[in-house]
């Protein structure tokens, strides 16, 4: 079994030592519990940790109180012990009923759960045998709901795993998320739409969808979204949000199609309690300049807005920045209006990206009145009850900047974590590659998840070799293509959106070996 002694390096996240983090209100006579959001989850000789399903846990939480996004392996023998704070007994308690057990010695295990209780920060804990564990934040918490975990590894070879766990491993053995795209039509047609939209001759039958949920259920699958095209053009989305409830599936709906009394009522009975709309401006003609839609549609919007204000259904706003939008005028008349509704709780702006798919050099804004606009958003979130953000724009990293920010990037999951589906039923890495035929890794029209997961084309494609890089790509003659590509991986999408189609074996424009991008990629 292959050892790794070395404290992991996570994706995107600088994790503290869990041994000089102390829990400052620990309290021996608290009844804790594992925090409801994550859970342990078999991956055939691994344990690992993750979300939990969203509908399993309290959607009133709040999202920077938790690690999202993440899939751990853990030491079999910490999931045994985690697997004590079912939230029944104190802490003193646990530690009795564990160390008599297992015969721990009471204060190293008091010192391991220590640093887990509230923390602040993901952290990294030791296990028994001298091999480190990330630990996701507020791992174990006070009970004060009355939660109960009572059946956390039941689906867990726990001997089976002691013998053949191995901690070094990237690519899951069973996917951990799905993305279904629907379709590719959508209520506008946006000038800055980064999407393929091809017209699809033959759609996926619903009927497999349905059976691609059912299975992402059976193989514990936490995380099953939806995108498109526009949800409520799909003309199955009732019964495949219906069905994605039963298995405790619940979707991020984003739309930009103006919603009726009807969908309303459909989505309040289907017990959705948030949904994203798309709200550019509240100008109807910048509206039309930047969506081509009608003189009516702004109108239609804000009385789906008014609708789902009225049903108690909580909104969260998307709102694409180009040099159509970038005045401080539109800006603040866009949070005026949106925060009028009650039910909007959150107002994100975004510079509009880069697409391969429309010329960017007709839509971007450009950088010093995106400051501008960013300075506003930032003052007016000082007194408003909504949160309102403005994102970063994408810039040119210089290579100091790149070799200090490679080794700390985000992983790349595609075919590695999960998977995205066409509407097609092909399957492929991210949303971004489309058909891109490199990265298409099966057909769920045909294949089960396992068999495409397991299938020589996603396996050769997870084992990219660098003899099949071409000469022109710099990754052909890098000392540490193995490290790389089989560690936190090269952002396939970054390397397309920088180089072109053609050149899907470039390095990322983050990598310190990478070439200049061929494409107006950065906002000017």
């Amino acid at each position: 079994m292959k050892k790794n002694t070395q404290p992991l390096k996570r994706e995107n996240e600088k994790i503290a030592d869990g041994r000089h983090l102390f829990a400052s209100k620990m309290d021996i006579h608290q009844v804790y519990v594992v925090n409801p959001a994550y859970k342990f989850k078999s991956d055939w000789n691994n344990v690992v940790l993750t979300n939990n399903n969203p509908a399993r846990y309290s959607a009133a939480r709040q999202r920077n109180d938790i690690t999202e996004g993440f899939v751990w392996r853990i030491h079999p023998n910490l999931a045994v012990l985690f697997d004590s704070f079912k939230g029944i007994y104190t802490l003193e308690e646990v530690a009795e009923i564990f160390c008599g057990q297992y015969g721990m010695d009471k204060t190293q295990f008091i010192d391991t759960v220590k640093p887990c209780i509230c923390n602040e920060e993901p952290i990294m804990i030791p296990a028994d045998d001298g091999q480190w564990c990330p630990i996701p934040k507020n791992f174990l918490i006070p009970n004060t709901a009355g939660f109960t975990r009572e059946y956390m590894l039941v689906d867990i070879d726990i001997p089976f795993a002691r013998q053949h766990f191995d901690l070094s491993e990237v690519r899951l053995r069973v996917p951990n998320s799905m993305t279904l795209m629907l379709n590719t039509t959508c209520a506008t047609d946006c000038i800055y739409c980064y999407a393929d939209r091809p017209v699809i001759r033959k759609p996926i039958p619903f009927p497999r969808l349905l059976e691609l949920l059912k299975e992402a259920y059976l193989l514990g699958m936490p995380n099953v979204d939806v995108d498109g095209g526009d949800f409520f053009l799909y003309p199955h989305w009732q019964n495949l949000l219906a069905e994605m409830r039963n298995y405790d599936f619940v979707p991020l709906i984003s739309t930009k199609y103006p919603l009726s009394e009807k969908t309303v009522e459909e989505l309040k009975y289907l017990n959705i309690k948030n949904i994203q709309l798309s709200i550019d401006s509240v100008d109807n003609d910048e509206l039309q300049q930047m969506l081509r839609v009608d003189n009516s549609y702004l109108e239609r919007v804000l009385d789906g807005l008014r609708l789902l204000d009225e049903a108690g259904i909580e909104v969260a706003v998307r709102s694409v920045i180009t040099r159509y939008n970038d005045t401080e005028q539109s800006l603040n008349n866009t949070i005026d209006v949106l925060t009028s509704f009650r039910n909007v709780t959150h107002i994100g702006f975004t510079p509009a990206e880069f697409s391969r798919f429309k010329p960017s050099d007709s839509y971007f804004s450009n950088r010093s009145q995106l400051a501008r606009l960013r300075a506003v958003a930032e003052e007016r979130n000082r007194d408003s009850v909504a949160e309102i953000s403005f994102a970063e724009c994408e810039e040119p990293l210089s290579v100091a900047q790149r070799v200090e920010g490679f080794p700390n990037r985000r992983i790349c999951a595609g075919n590695v974590h999960g998977f995205f589906v066409l509407p097609d039923g092909k399957a492929t890495y991210c949303e971004r590659m489309y058909w891109h035929p490199f990265f298409i890794l099966g057909d769920l029209t045909r294949q089960s998840i396992m068999e495409m997961w397991d299938s020589k084309r996603a396996l050769t494609r997870w084992n990219f070799s660098q003899k099949e890089v071409r000469d022109e790509s710099p990754c052909k003659t890098c000392d540490e293509f193995e490290k790389c590509r089989r560690g936190l991986g090269n952002c396939w999408r970054l390397a397309v959106d920088a180089y072109g189609d053609e050149n899907y074996d470039y390095p990322a424009p983050n990598c310190p070996k990478a070439l200049s991008p061929s494409t107006d990629y950065y906002i000017p």
